[in-house]
């Protein structure tokens, strides 16, 4: 092999191994092995990923710019968090696209279609009875976005996975009871039963309704996490929560 020919292999080599650590990074966050407001430190990451600390440091970096990390000055990296008007701007947002989505997705669904949708609905049920709230998710994930997959308009679909990125944190607070869990599955089964009867009108009710109980329960968390913040600080009067 001559030697430029080695030299751009070892090259798309290593970007595609950055590529596969920038991935493997992102996954890590979405499925909550890191939570929100984690500390990310660089030293213990490179040993976790089995790399440099610079390419943790540029991974981060890119985190950054999709609003899963934020990096603060002399105190280095940690997951973000969400604030009430974010968390408010991107759910109004997503009600309106998902439900955009799914009523696309009614005039192109088949049989075919319906039987994957019910596999990956099923492997939600597994999850809750391994007691495995990453696989839930991930199946959850699937699901939906097989959905998204149907209504055939990418650049709708990128904007939904990017928003819903953006607010991965909301589904551990959502998902965090057996009663809800039980509410999602149910509600996957509805999802279900009007992609097959064909109901534009069960389909928007049930995005909207999916999503605003996501976005509900963070919000309830978030305010009381922030009251017991306050009724903790020295000097502050005591709340009741």
């Amino acid at each position: 092999m001559a030697p430029n020919t080695m030299k751009n292999s070892v090259k798309k080599d290593t970007k595609r191994d950055f590529q596969k650590l920038v991935q493997r990074l992102e996954n890590k966050i979405l499925i909550g092995g890191f939570k929100p407001r984690e500390r990310l430190v660089e030293a213990r990451l490179a040993k976790m990923f089995n790399v440099s600390r610079y390419w943790i440091r540029d991974a981060l970096k890119i985190m950054e710019t999709k609003g899963l990390v934020t990096i603060n000055p002399y105190k280095g990296a940690e997951v973000s968090e969400l604030s009430e008007e974010e968390i408010e701007e991107i759910f109004a947002i997503r009600i309106c696209l998902e439900q955009l989505a799914a009523r696309l997705a009614l005039k192109n669904v088949k049989p075919a279609d319906l039987a994957v949708l019910r596999r990956l609905a099923a492997k939600i049920e597994e999850g809750l009875t391994d007691q495995d709230l990453e696989e839930m998710i991930e199946a959850d994930s699937s699901f939906h976005d097989y959905i998204f997959q149907l209504a055939r308009n990418q650049t709708l679909r990128r904007m939904i996975i990017d928003l819903r990125n953006r607010s991965h944190i909301i589904r551990y607070s959502a998902w965090s009871s057996p009663q809800v869990l039980q509410l999602v599955i149910k509600e996957h089964a509805t999802f279900l039963e009007a992609l097959e009867q064909n109901d534009p009108e069960k389909i928007n009710d049930l995005s909207e309704r999916h999503i605003t109980r996501a976005r509900d329960a963070y919000l309830f968390q978030l305010r009381a996490g922030e009251a017991l913040r306050l009724k903790r600080l020295p000097g502050k009067p005591l709340l009741s929560v």
